[in-house]
Order: C-alpha cells, then sequence, then structure tokens
C-alpha cells in the first residue's frame, strides 16, 4: 500500500513540476497576446537559454565609473561598487526568458512566477520586457516596434 501510495504522490509531483514550468511560458504567451490583442492559441512562445536577469539588469543600468577620489580608496570604492550593483545573481533561477511571437508581432520578456505559487495559479506570474536585448549582441524585438 505504501509505494503504490508513494507512486502516486510521484506522478503527481511531477505534473506539478511540469505544470510549473509552463507557467512561464503560458505567462510570456499571455502578455503579448494581451499586448498586440492576439488569440492566444496563435501565440507561440520559445525559451531562451543563457539568459541571466542579473546579466540583463547591470546591461540596462551599468555601473558609473567613481569619482577619481572614491576610485583612489579601496574600502570607498568597496561601498560605491556595492551601492551601485544592486543586481544579485541569486534572483537569477527565478527568472525565465522567452522570444514569443504571434500574429506578426514579436517579443523578448523575462518572465518570474512566485515561489510559493501553486502551478495552477499562473495569474501570478508576469513578464516584463527588457530594455536591452536578453542575449548581449541581438536586436530586441518587442511589439510597440
Amino acid at each position: 500500500m505504501a509505494g503504490r501510495r508513494s507512486g502516486g504522490m510521484l506522478a503527481i509531483a511531477a505534473a506539478m513540476v511540469v505544470a510549473a514550468c509552463a507557467s512561464h511560458e503560458e505567462a510570456a504567451r499571455d502578455t503579448l497576446a494581451r499586448a498586440v490583442t492576439c488569440p492566444i492559441e496563435r501565440v507561440t512562445a520559445t525559451q531562451i537559454d543563457g539568459v541571466r536577469w542579473s546579466e540583463v539588469r547591470k546591461r540596462e543600468h551599468p555601473i558609473p565609473d567613481p569619482p577619481a577620489d572614491i576610485l583612489a580608496d579601496p574600502q570607498r570604492l568597496a561601498l560605491w561598487q556595492a551601492k551601485h550593483a544592486p543586481y544579485s545573481e541569486g534572483f537569477d533561477w527565478y527568472y525565465k526568458a522567452f522570444h514569443v511571437a504571434g500574429c506578426g508581432h514579436e517579443a523578448e520578456y523575462l518572465c518570474q512566477c512566485p515561489i510559493d505559487a501553486p502551478a495552477w495559479r499562473q495569474y501570478a506570474c508576469h513578464c516584463e520586457t527588457a530594455t536591452v536585448p536578453l542575449v548581449a549582441g541581438t536586436r530586441r524585438p518587442g511589439p510597440d516596434r
């Protein structure tokens, strides 16, 4: 009996993991569908591997060069760098990047879902458009172009 119960629980857990992965994708598709008034069935989303949230944010908001007096003082320089580099790599796993297309439009989104949200609560997930290409050196598509 215990073997059957644990097998059933494993199947449920596996389904929840698959559903949780799909919720990022569904949020990406929904974001474009709403932005360009396109039926959701006509919107596709492809995950972009290797995109790190912290790197995208650092490219969006580069750290300015410190003044000469701060640059000359190692302690002040450390404080300057900590103050101007607020994007922790600890959040990279929380976001997934997608290229989304539908109804003649395309966009790139960084999508995240709350850690504690059940997989079926896709409305808890949201996507945002980066102001720089998600992959450095490429053109940034967007529904407003």
